[in-house]
């Protein structure tokens, strides 16, 4: 029997919340803002309730100190704009790679949800409601979950594939016609650049690349404009745009999909939303396809591109942590570059700046700081690309990984690294 899909003004269908309820909110361009403000209209009458997640674009409202008593945020995907909150105890950070997010925090994991909240397209003639620019765990979540809400926006752009719920599966629904979240371009320095083009000469004409979010991605993907025949799998950001008005990306050689882009998550502006809007090129799938290492591990020429904070001397790369300080999470690198180490032809490259803080502190560190978290291990980082150059570590020992790792950071920490090979010497079956 289907769910009723009631209509309600957005106080009540909030008011169908519960105290002592964990409810699970989409992330990136479709956090859910309308909902996320009567929540906190009703924060009196909610406490205490916990929020859940991954990545939001927002300020957090209700990580304010004020709701301090009334919500906790848990989340496998720690923002900056939440770091105050999980310092102070308020905000709590799971560590799961993304493919994991979805069995804990799926059904009959110790994370699983009482009430998903989906932000969807109106329903078509048929009933069907999109969940346009998120589909990584909502999709999924909403189809098992106790009680499903929609906020249903018409400025919602209508994507295709493995995107939809029935009106059947909803219990019921608010309207909020209100602009989505959006994730502009973000500025890119000298230094991006470089290492930007150190990485595109990386990448074969005909891979498919999965990329995240900033500055240095967005500089790769400005400087792929000789390339042809491009993939992409993952996200979909604006800086895609001019690559696929160019003819560079056409999908035309991916061994999954061949001619669509396989897309959990759409974060941009409006015009990227307006490009996704019933376009047959985005094919969307959630989290089960998109992440999980087994089906990327069959995408031929399949590049992970990934940032980090740091990376020591034996190839670990922490991609969460500054200091002491947690300021994201494992998110999908982990994923992506096991992923790649079983594609054929495929690779994963940790693209990152060589200095901090203003050139201040060395991103090439002799061993990572007490307390930081090994995002990737060690035998799984495949290439390191800086400002300075670009190394393979797969099949190094320490000590030739070391050597090459040194020359990767800036000219003025390669002493206190240890030089050149200076404190490396050469070592049987090392190659040289």
């Amino acid at each position: 029997m289907g769910r009723p899909f009631e209509k309600l003004p957005l106080a009540d269908a909030v008011g169908r919340l519960r105290p002592g309820q964990k409810v699970l909110l989409p992330p990136g361009s479709a956090e859910p803002a309308a909902f996320i403000e009567e929540l906190c209209r009703q924060a009196d009458r909610l406490a205490p309730l916990t929020l859940m997640g991954g990545l939001l674009l927002g300020d957090y409202p209700f990580l304010r100190p004020e709701h301090a008593r009334h919500f906790q945020w848990v989340t496998w995907q720690l923002m900056p704009p939440a770091s105050a909150a999980w310092e102070r105890g308020q905000a709590h950070l799971v560590p799961a790679r993304y493919f994991d997010a979805l069995s804990l925090f799926g059904r009959g994991g110790p994370w699983a949800p009482d009430v998903v909240i989906a932000h969807a397209t109106p329903p078509d003639r048929h009933g069907y409601l999109s969940l346009g620019v998120s589909v990584s765990y909502p999709l999924l979540a909403a189809r098992e979950a106790p009680l499903v809400i929609a906020q249903v926006n018409p400025r919602m752009p209508r994507t295709l594939g493995n995107a939809f719920l029935h009106r059947s599966q909803i219990d019921c629904w608010a309207e909020a016609d209100s602009p989505l979240v959006e994730y502009p371009p973000a500025a890119v320095g000298p230094a991006e650049r470089e290492i930007a083009a150190r990485v595109a000469r990386l990448i074969p004409d005909g891979a498919t690349i999965q990329l995240g979010v900033g500055s240095i991605p967005q500089a790769i993907m400005e400087a792929l404009g000789d390339k042809r025949d491009l993939g992409v799998h993952s996200l979909l950001v604006d800086s895609v745009l001019p690559l696929i008005e160019k003819g560079i990306i056409t999908n035309a050689r991916k061994t999954l999909h061949p001619g669509r882009m396989d897309i959990g998550e759409v974060m941009g502006t409006r015009t990227l939303f307006d490009f996704v809007h019933n376009n047959p090129m985005v094919n969307m799938e959630p989290s089960d396809i998109i992440h999980d290492p087994q089906v990327v591990g069959r995408i031929r020429d399949f590049i992970s591109i990934n940032s980090a904070f740091e990376v020591d001397l034996a190839g670990q790369v922490n991609a969460e942590m500054v200091g002491p300080r947690q300021l994201t999470g494992i998110g999908g690198q982990f994923d992506y570059v096991l992923g790649a180490s079983r594609a054929p032809g495929g690779a994963s490259i940790i693209a990152l700046p060589s200095t901090g803080k203003g050139g201040a502190v060395s991103r090439i560190v002799a061993r990572l700081g007490e307390g930081a978290s090994v995002t990737t291990p060690r035998y799984l980082a495949d290439w390191v690309v800086t400002e300075h150059g670009a190394v393979r570590l797969t099949g190094l020992d320490g000590a030739a990984r070391a050597r090459a790792l040194v020359g990767l950071a800036d000219p003025k920490f390669r002493d206190e690294l240890g030089g050149s090979g200076r404190r490396f010497p050469r070592r049987w079956g090392s190659g040289e």
